[in-house]
């Protein structure tokens, strides 16, 4: 569950919750009930256009909209395959 990189990204655990990740965060939403069910094309797009669909309960502008340009694509490519295949 990101940890920061080289590019300055910060770590997903600072602002979400998430159970596998053991991540308790409530800057930005809990990724098990945000992104539950959710497939790769919109978990993606959470990531890389954060205000597209903001979730109940925040509001815009919370989340960096620069994480395509922090992220390296194996990076992304590695982020949204965890995400989805956490929170089936």
């Amino acid at each position: 569950f990101l940890e920061g990189n080289q590019a300055g990204a910060t770590s997903c655990a600072a602002c979400h919750k998430l159970a596998d990740a053991g991540s308790s965060g409530t800057t930005g939403p809990d990724l098990d009930e945000a992104l539950a069910g959710a497939d790769e094309e919109a978990i993606r797009e959470s990531i890389t256009d954060p205000n597209a669909v903001i979730a109940r309960g925040f509001s815009e502008g919370i989340m960096p909209p620069n994480y395509e340009d922090l992220l390296s694509a194996q990076e992304l490519q590695a982020l949204v395959t965890y995400l989805a295949e956490v929170t089936k």
